[in-house]
């Protein structure tokens, strides 16, 4: 419409321009170029608004869930001036569940929620919770570039849908801080599932954190951070302990992109967990952790990608997906001790793509504890999550999906609870 206008400015003032000839003198022919090469500029202004304010095209795969988490869907650039540029982005989702038995959590498939000798009652749920809105920007000072990200979702542990934060973190140059993805986990190995919490045994948490990230090559990087302080361990209120926050947790990242959709990255984790005892004195033990990630390209003519995860380590269970906050850091030994818990988290994925507009994703996360003798026998023991789907793009800004998830849960005395759902969702980014 802009453009329509303004060449119809154009036309009205060339034909002024051609009147001129007959009718004004020939020195003021200098007046009437003068006019003619203002309008060129103001159009030409208005051709970059244009651009500047139009929604780009998204990057191949940006409807992934790896891209979704990882902020890769793009958005409106609502400004770009004096060096920053503004960009607003998200989706609108509505997902349509059903449980074949009694689920636990309603809105998410945690596995771990699923009660033991659950009935096989149905429920259906349909909740707008992945719902998502974020705002970013990007600038250029003498110290680097400036980025920022502050984003929301609708999901909320209680229910509600009350904004609930997700990210806000800012980064200059190599260093950044606020609260983003932990650097021992990696969201660009997330499987392209509907599904919001995601398979049970992978390493996803966001933290308060302070990073630092050291480019050792054109594909290789070695990030530092420390990252919020705390501990996930049930106290018993006669044991005289009580949890004590003062050391942040030490996290080690070296991660390598072999080709643009391949990538391996090993992370190394120092989780102190301090607490008092009943005569007030400090004492921290050390939990630690290893997580092997990546991505594998199956071939440069297709689209088709392997995800994987092989994690372990001892106190580190608040990292997990299914039993973060859960207290299974460690267990209570005496009224001066703790033992730390030993946790392994591995998973395997498949992205297969039949065309541009079709694709499904299939595979496989299991969970364990090494449970301890001082452990009441209801306590998590395992976990298992299978997920199955097909996903259709009908266009780059719309995402329809129909999926099958199963998920398994056992206590240390070997009691289980299981369920099946179906979960058909719709997503429209904006």
């Amino acid at each position: 419409m802009i453009k329509y206008l303004y060449c119809s400015r154009r036309i009205f003032f060339g034909s002024v321009a051609l009147l001129s000839c007959f009718v004004i003198p020939a020195q003021a022919q200098v007046s009437t170029d003068s006019l003619l090469r203002r309008i060129d500029s103001l159009e030409a202004k208005v051709n970059r608004i244009q651009k500047q304010n139009i929604r780009p095209l998204p990057e191949n795969r940006s409807q992934t869930r790896s891209s979704l988490e990882s902020g890769r869907y793009g958005g409106f650039v609502v400004a770009d001036l004096n060096n920053t540029k503004l960009t607003i982005g998200g989706f609108v989702q509505a997902d349509f569940i059903f449980d074949f038995k009694e689920p636990g959590n309603a809105w998410a498939f945690a596995t771990a929620s699923i009660p033991v000798n659950n009935g096989s009652r149905g429920n259906v749920t349909f909740s707008p919770r992945q719902t998502r809105l974020s705002i970013g920007s990007e600038s250029d000072t003498k110290l680097g570039k400036l980025k920022t990200i502050l984003e929301f979702d609708l999901y909320n542990s209680d229910g509600s849908l009350v904004p609930h934060l997700r990210h806000a973190w800012g980064e200059l140059g190599r260093w950044g801080g606020g609260q983003y993805w932990s650097a021992f986990m990696d969201i660009d190995a997330f499987p392209n599932t509907i599904d919001y919490e995601g398979p049970n045994a992978m390493v996803f948490v966001r933290q308060v954190q302070l990073r630092y990230t050291q480019p050792l090559s054109r594909k290789s990087t070695l990030a530092f951070s420390l990252e919020n302080p705390g501990n996930s361990v049930r106290y018993p209120i006669d044991s005289g302990l009580s949890s004590r926050t003062i050391f942040p947790d030490v996290v080690a990242q070296f991660r390598c992109n072999l080709t643009s959709n391949t990538h391996i990255q090993l992370a190394g984790l120092f989780h102190p967990i301090t607490f008092d005892n009943a005569a007030d004195e400090m004492t921290t033990n050390i939990g630690w952790g290893v997580n092997l990630t990546g991505t594998i390209e199956v071939s440069d003519k297709s689209k088709d990608n392997i995800m994987f995860q092989a994690a372990y380590g001892q106190g580190i269970s608040r990292y997990f997906n299914d039993i973060g906050g859960s207290g299974y850091d460690a267990v209570v030994k005496s009224q001066s001790a703790i033992k730390t818990i030993p946790v392994l988290g591995i998973y395997g994925f498949y992205d297969h793509w039949w065309s541009d507009k079709l694709s499904t994703t299939f595979g496989y996360s299991y969970l364990k504890l090494d449970n301890q003798q001082w452990q009441p026998v209801t306590d998590f023991k395992s976990t298992q999550y299978g997920v199955l789907n097909l996903l259709y793009y009908p266009s780059s800004f719309v995402k329809f999906g129909l999926e099958y998830l199963y998920g398994k849960h056992i206590t240390i005395d070997d009691q289980s609870g299981d369920n099946s759902r179906l979960q058909l969702s719709m997503m429209y980014k904006f």
